[in-house]
């Protein structure tokens, strides 16, 4: 049926929570930690130019509202910490982590030792996070995966590269950028 919701986890399986380990506590210190890097991560990129804003605004805006929002979740988990995180379902952790590494070094190329992956833009390496994200879910249908792939991709080099004028390469290989 349209709309309904899977949960995969029992209440009643999950163990009681321990103080520093509850699912809301752990939320707040991911994105404490997830801020923190992609400042860091963003700390090359230039803040303003002598035409205003650059490149580095929107990142470090959102590096910062996500630390705040982390901080903010480690606060109100003080004293209600959540049930705890009980096992972790490495079936449907493993594909994302793969999916959001892969895009990583797919869109612009990646050379590491002798290991070198070559640039190929949003038109292949958006789909290919999608498709292998797609594998966490148990419902999953592939028809329907490269379906929304393809839209979310058309929709993704439309935003990005031709809306909002980012040099983010497209399709390097095929078309030159």
């Amino acid at each position: 049926m349209a709309g309904d919701v899977h949960l995969d986890i029992d209440p009643e399986e999950v163990p009681p929570s321990s103080p520093w380990l509850g699912r809301e506590r752990l939320a707040g210190l991911s994105l404490v930690g997830f801020g923190a890097l992609a400042l860091w991560a963003s700390s090359d990129l230039p803040f303003a130019s002598e035409f205003g804003v650059s490149s580095g605004l929107v990142p470090r805006l959102l590096s910062i509202l996500i630390f705040g929002l982390g901080v903010l979740q480690l606060f109100l988990s003080w004293r209600k910490p959540g049930p705890s995180t009980g096992g972790w379902r490495m079936h449907t952790m493993l594909p994302v982590v793969a999916a959001i590494v892969l895009f990583a070094v797919t869109i612009r190329g990646y050379e590491f030792g002798s290991l070198h992956i070559p640039e190929l833009g949003l038109l292949v390496a958006t789909p290919l996070a999608i498709v292998v994200s797609g594998l966490a879910a148990q419902d999953t249908k592939l028809p329907e995966l490269l379906l929304f792939a393809a839209v979310l991709t058309l929709f993704c080099i439309g935003l990005f590269r031709y809306a909002l004028g980012l040099s983010l390469p497209v399709a390097p290989w095929l078309i030159g950028y």
